[in-house]
């Protein structure tokens, strides 16, 4: 038996006063009062990358049926702001449109504070982590992180609306030992962005492509889950101390925004699930057989801007492999159509998986046509 409880957070006010929250979702065995990891998965920071909220609707009807190792946070729709800025037909859902803030890249990471908080330990403490007493120094570096995120909102001069979404959401996410942020592109396949040392267990998620990254921070939650672990084990490594423990913490990218599929979502819990069993947070899932997946790494993860102006067709889709040189894109210009010119020709620099494409067919020169992984790097 599991218990499932539902909170509502409240982020904000309305300019009327109304409160502005969202549901977060605690699961845990009945059965059981004992500290457990922590699992916390959030969808749809970016508003209009819908589909993660679909996948933990699934994922709370499959969990009642599993046998529970771990307790679990789960926040369906995180970004109550983003959901209220629509232009016409479309959610504006990437971008604060007051400031123009990427909703997913003010959540919090200091060198500098860690730095502090190493050099603050004292020879007992080292000691006790050399004979390989984790347990509490890891509840003691989490406690840290979370005072230092609770000392940015209780900033005097106040944190902007990003800051505060990000760091409210980052608090829940601090005592988690995996932390899953659900996304989608905009017209895009299934990939994950996994850091460099986590992505051979990456595979586990039964995703198609896989973005292997650095253990360095640009803002985004995965970062500031696992950066912090690693930043301070290689501090350790200088004294010779092994430090094993490191958050795990993934991107998922769940196909195209301003959509969402229940069946698609039901295959996407499975993945997640299969991960879940893996590691030892769940038990009683049937494991999936791995279809084929790619595997690049961030800097063989390529842009292609285009160098035409006009009306573009998408020749190749999100997940299709192309080869150097094929047509993958043509535009139409309107002051060409007298002369045989009303077309150019868009080809691939080299070999690789379509990821994702640009949403729009109206295009500049310098707009990102399609993001490609690199094959056989």
């Amino acid at each position: 038996m599991v218990d499932v409880k539902k909170d509502l957070l409240t982020l904000n006010q309305d300019i009327a006063g109304q409160e502005i929250g969202i549901p977060v979702y605690r699961i845990r065995p009945s059965d059981t009062d004992e500290n457990l990891p922590l699992v916390y998965i959030q969808s749809a920071v970016h508003a209009a990358e819908m589909q993660g909220s679909a996948v933990i609707y699934k994922l709370i009807n499959q969990l009642k049926t599993l046998t529970l190792k771990a307790e679990f946070i789960l926040v369906p729709n995180c970004n109550p702001f983003g959901r209220t800025q629509r232009a016409g037909e479309y959610l504006q859902g990437r971008f604060d449109a007051t400031t123009g803030n990427n909703w997913n890249r003010f959540y919090h990471y200091s060198e500098t504070e860690i730095d502090g908080y190493f050099d603050s330990l004292n020879d007992e403490q080292i000691d006790s982590l050399k004979q390989g007493a984790e347990r509490d120094f890891i509840s003691a570096f989490k406690s840290f992180l979370k005072s230092k995120l609770q000392q940015k909102l209780d900033n005097p001069w106040g944190v902007n609306t990003a800051q505060f979404l990000n760091t409210t959401l980052q608090m829940m996410a601090t005592d988690a030992d995996l932390v899953l942020d659900l996304h989608t592109g905009p017209s895009s396949t299934r990939h994950i962005y996994s850091p460099t040392f986590l992505a051979e267990s990456a595979l586990l998620f039964n995703i198609e492509n896989i973005i292997s990254i650095p253990t360095s921070f640009a803002g985004a939650l995965d970062e500031a889950s696992f950066t912090p672990w690693c930043y301070l084990a290689d501090k350790f490594k200088e004294l010779g101390v092994e430090l094993d423990y490191r958050v795990k913490a993934f991107t998922v990218e769940l196909g195209s925004q301003e959509n969402i599929c229940l069946n698609q979502a039901l295959e996407d819990s499975a993945g997640i699930l299969n991960y879940l069993q893996h590691e030892g947070f769940i038990d009683g899932f049937e494991p999936l057989q791995l279809t084929e997946i790619h595997t690049t790494s961030l800097e063989n993860y390529r842009t292609l801007y285009s160098k035409h102006a006009g009306m573009v067709e998408y020749i190749a889709k999100a997940g299709e492999k192309v080869k150097k040189g094929q047509v993958i894109a043509r535009v139409l210009n309107s002051l060409e159509f007298e002369n045989g010119d009303g077309t150019s020709d868009i080809t691939a620099p080299e070999d690789g998986y379509i990821i994702l494409h640009y949403p729009s067919a109206a295009v500049q020169v310098g707009t990102q046509l399609y993001k490609i992984a690199l094959a056989n790097r």
